[in-house]
């Protein structure tokens, strides 16, 4: 039996904003069990230390219920009774960063985070699109393409624009942003799924010790 959705709150956007402003939400995150496009929405829930509760997914039963057809979705439920339904994984992402102060000082640092957000969102595709959804013959092939064609370029960009922060492991300022947990997820990822064969995944400590540094922190 297919678990029931919280039903979300139908009012005036003016009336959810308010809403919104809660400061003990509680969340359900209706996703997958792996990681793929729910885990960094699992990471900032867990960061914001909020109470949160894993709904089964069952989706040929729950798919036309959710926005966009797609998943992750999350229902936050607000101290006033209010049931908010968020969706698509990067607009769930800058909510929460929003939410839990993991953006900027200001809309040009907003900038800056969502900018070096987009830069990483462009890899992780390349990513996905060249390993995980390649025919496993050929898994070997795209990730060593992956390291020597497109890596390189990712690291020297994103370690000068590191370094010119100070080198204090963040992107911008000395404050902790979405920017920092979405590439530091990146890089795990890419560890963690270097088809086995492959040649060594170029992140380390000597290669890109400013991303290895905001990997870590």
């Amino acid at each position: 039996m297919a678990t029931t959705l919280p039903t979300p709150t139908h009012a005036d956007t003016q009336v959810l904003s308010k809403a919104v402003q809660s400061k003990d939400s509680t969340y359900k995150i209706l996703y997958f069990g792996l990681h793929g496009r729910g885990e960094l929405t699992r990471t900032l829930l867990k960061y914001g230390g909020v109470k949160v509760e894993e709904l089964t997914a069952d989706w040929p039963a729950q798919k036309s219920q959710v926005p966009f057809r797609c998943l992750p979705v999350v229902y936050e439920s607000t101290t006033d009774g209010t049931v908010l339904e968020l969706a698509e994984s990067q607009a769930i992402e800058r909510y929460l960063a929003k939410k839990f102060n993991l953006l900027g000082q200001n809309d040009y640092e907003n900038h800056l985070v969502d900018r070096y957000v987009s830069s990483t969102d462009s890899a992780t595709q390349t990513f996905s699109f060249k390993i995980l959804q390649s025919p496993a013959e050929k898994r070997v092939e795209e990730a060593n393409k992956l390291y020597a064609e497109v890596l390189p370029q990712f690291i020297a960009i994103h370690e000068e624009h590191l370094k010119k922060n100070g080198s204090n492991g963040h992107y911008v300022g000395n404050q902790f942003t979405l920017a920092d947990i979405k590439t530091a997820g990146l890089i795990d990822r890419l560890l963690l799924l270097r088809p086995q064969g492959a040649n060594e995944v170029p992140f380390s400590a000597a290669n890109s010790p400013n991303l290895w540094k905001l990997r870590e922190t």
